[in-house]
C-alpha cells in the first residue's frame, strides 16, 4: 500500500510538474504566436497588393487577338515563330482563364490536392484564391491555439509542439505566396512581350482579307 501510494504521489508530481513547466512557457508560446500573427498580416498585405483586377481586360484582348488570328489568317503553312508565339499565347489566356471564382473551388478536389498540384500549373485567379484560403484558415487556426494557451486548455506539455506545428504552416502559406506571385508576374510579362506582335499582325491580317 504504501509502494502504490508513493508511486501515485510520484505520478501526481510529475503531472504538477509538466503543468508547472506549461505554465512557464507560456509568454514564450504566446509571443511565437504573435509573430505569426503578424507574419499573416504582411502576407495578407502582399496578396492584396497583387491581386490582379486588370483579369478581365487582359481576356477580352487576348481573346480579341486570337479571334482575329482564327478568323483572318488561312495560311497552309504557319511559320514557326509565329506558331510558338500563338502556343505562347494561348498558354497565358489559359492561365487567365476564370476556371475557379474566389468563393468555389473545382469538383470534389481538397483543399490540400489543389495547393500539390503547384500554384503555376493553376490560373492566377485560382491561385489568389487558394492562398487566401489559406491565410484565413491559418488565421483561426492561430487564434484558437492562442485562446488554449491563454486558458490552460488541453495538453499543456504539447503546446511547444502545437507551436511548431503552426510555423510550419506558416513557412508553407509564405512560400505558396511567392509561388502566386512569382507566377503572376511572369504571365503578365509573358503577356505584354507578345501582345503587341501579335495584336498588330492579327489586325493586318484583318485588314487584308476585308480588302
Amino acid at each position: 500500500m504504501k509502494k502504490f501510494s508513493a508511486v501515485l504521489l510520484l505520478a501526481i508530481s510529475l503531472i504538477l510538474f509538466l503543468s508547472a513547466c506549461g505554465d512557464l512557457d507560456k509568454p514564450k508560446h504566446l509571443k511565437a504566436i504573435a509573430q505569426m500573427d503578424n507574419s499573416l498580416d504582411s502576407m495578407h498585405q502582399v496578396l492584396k497588393e497583387n491581386r490582379l483586377d486588370t483579369l478581365a481586360g487582359i481576356r477580352i484582348a487576348a481573346n480579341s487577338i486570337l479571334t482575329r488570328l482564327k478568323t483572318y489568317y488561312d495560311s497552309d503553312t504557319l511559320d514557326m515563330e509565329l506558331g510558338m508565339k500563338m502556343s505562347k499565347f494561348r498558354s497565358i489566356r489559359k492561365a487567365i482563364d476564370p476556371e475557379e471564382d474566389e468563393e468555389g473551388g473545382e469538383g470534389d478536389e481538397s483543399e490540400e490536392e489543389r495547393e500539390h498540384e503547384g500554384i503555376s500549373h493553376r490560373t492566377i485567379g485560382s491561385g489568389f484564391s487558394i492562398v487566401r484560403r489559406g491565410l484565413e484558415a491559418e488565421s483561426l487556426a492561430l487564434n484558437t491555439l492562442r485562446k488554449d494557451i491563454e486558458n490552460g486548455n488541453g495538453r499543456r506539455d504539447k503546446y511547444a509542439e502545437y507551436v511548431k506545428f503552426e510555423q510550419q504552416k506558416v513557412y508553407q502559406l509564405q512560400q505558396l505566396l511567392k509561388a502566386y506571385v512569382d507566377h503572376k508576374n511572369k504571365t503578365i510579362k509573358d503577356f505584354n512581350e507578345i501582345y503587341t506582335e501579335l495584336n498588330a499582325f492579327s489586325l493586318k491580317q484583318m485588314e487584308k482579307k476585308k480588302s
